[in-house]
């Protein structure tokens, strides 16, 4: 069965639907992306029984697609299982304003399954054996299954050779369903995609979002969001703001939409250092904006991310401290802030509160000491409500500070060019109900100049 068309670039959402029947006796489903604009244009295949089975979009260099009744032969971002006879639907949700002629072709089969190659099933149940105190992972990523350039099997490669201990496949708008198989925590995200005007990871799903059902032309973006965001903390998940005030001479990436602040739960801080057209000065005013949201009392913490498209992973990471080597784990302790973003590698960090060891994200009274040592010299910034109160050049740092009801501390590292190296997410005590509720109310702050 082909399905083709074009799409109507004077409609800014775009909502097609095509229905087609499953005999009796079908074990395998085939969905070729034959002709398409490679843009965040979003592909569902959902079963007679509402299920979705496939979710991919036209931005990827994945053009086929099979659901079988076995994992092994199913692809990756496909759920496998019974294949239900009756009426099914392909769903293309156009996001955006796209002009573009597109075709794809549903093949229905009862052949041989042919197994694919060695990868495992991504879960959150999985559990490692403890053996350190902090572990590193990786938070932004895609391969050739979205935009990127490189393919799982590299990636896997990158992973291993960088002693990276986790990570969170963001892949635009799809869910990887498997990956290489790795003695590690993989924890099932994506990076929804629904146009340039804002991206956000979405940490931690246990199932496929279609998109379809949540965006509409009549309402707002900033509903559709509301609605998606919803769905994904009713599974468990959390959200985070990307890249919020990147802008190159290539494209403009930063957050245009007023969404609710309450909705957010971190904010990239460090993204893509080690790309070309790059500007350390955005990750500075995703920074400032964090300050006056910790100032205002909101939780919403620091995170990084490579946000790969060609090979380089692990550059920054995030080392979260872990009770248990779990996926369960790192996804509570990075919600509770008990992380920090390194460039260079672990630091040794020891922080107590009258005697008694704390860690990033945690709330404290009264006095706090605080080491750490960094294996390269930086620029190391003490910062209490949003002002810097002390300066050291070194490899290491000690103090010892009062922090009183409705205050904050957090420690930043910079290079001599002050580009931001190493962010300790703070340590607060008490802080006060937030009074700003919208994204515009710090944005218009923070991109005064």
């Amino acid at each position: 069965m082909i399905f083709k068309g074009k799409f109507d670039n004077n409609k800014k959402v775009e909502k097609l639907e095509y229905r087609f029947d499953i005999p009796e006796g079908t074990n395998r489903i085939s969905l070729n992306l034959n002709k398409g604009p490679f843009q965040h244009v979003i592909i569902s295949l959902e079963d007679s029984e509402g299920r979705t089975r496939i979710l991919t979009s036209f931005k990827t260099f994945k053009k086929k697609y099979y659901i079988t009744t076995h994992w092994e032969s199913t692809s990756n971002c496909c759920i496998p299982g019974e294949i239900p006879t009756g009426e099914w639907k392909m769903k293309l949700l156009k996001p955006y304003l796209v002009d573009s002629e597109f075709e794809l072709e549903v093949i229905v089969e009862n052949g041989n399954l042919i197994k694919k190659e060695n990868m495992k099933k991504i879960s959150l149940k999985e559990h490692y054996p403890d053996v350190k105190e902090w572990y590193a992972g990786e938070l932004h990523n895609h391969t050739n299954v979205s935009d990127g350039s490189i393919t799982l099997k590299e990636l896997k490669r990158e992973i291993l050779d960088k002693g990276i201990d986790f990570i969170f496949p963001t892949e635009h708008n799809s869910v990887l369903t498997k990956y290489p198989d790795l003695d590690k925590p993989v924890i099932p995200s994506t990076e929804l995609t629904l146009d340039d005007l804002g991206h956000f990871n979405l940490f931690g799903l246990r199932q496929l979002i279609d998109y379809y059902d949540f965006v509409n032309e009549e309402e707002t973006r900033e509903a559709s969001l509301k609605k998606i965001f919803h769905e994904v903390k009713k599974q468990g998940g959390f959200v985070s703001l990307n890249h919020p005030f990147h802008n190159s001479s290539k494209m403009c990436l930063g957050l245009f939409y007023n969404i609710d602040l309450k909705d957010l739960d971190f904010i990239e801080v460090i993204n893509s250092p080690t790309s070309e057209d790059r500007n350390p000065y955005y990750d500075k005013k995703a920074l400032e904006a964090l300050d006056i949201l910790w100032c205002d009392g909101h939780k919403i913490f620091a995170v990084a991310g490579s946000d790969n498209h060609g090979l380089t992973l692990g550059d920054p990471l995030n080392y979260i401290r872990l009770d248990k080597y779990t996926s369960k784990n790192i996804l509570e302790n990075l919600k509770k802030g008990r992380t920090y973003i390194s460039r260079v590698g672990e630091i040794k960090l020891r922080m107590e509160n009258d005697g008694k060891v704390i860690y990033p994200g945690d709330e404290v009274d009264g006095n706090v000491s605080i080491r750490l040592f960094s294996s390269k010299s930086l620029i190391w910034k003490v910062i209490k409500n949003g002002r810097v109160i002390e300066r050291k050049v070194g490899q290491d740092l000690n103090l010892s500070e009062n922090i009183g009801v409705g205050e904050y501390l957090r420690i930043e590292g910079v290079s001599e060019n002050h580009e931001p190296m190493v962010v300790i997410n703070p340590i607060y005590n008490s802080l006060k109900e937030p009074s700003i509720k919208k994204w515009f109310d710090v944005k218009d702050i923070v991109w005064r100049d």
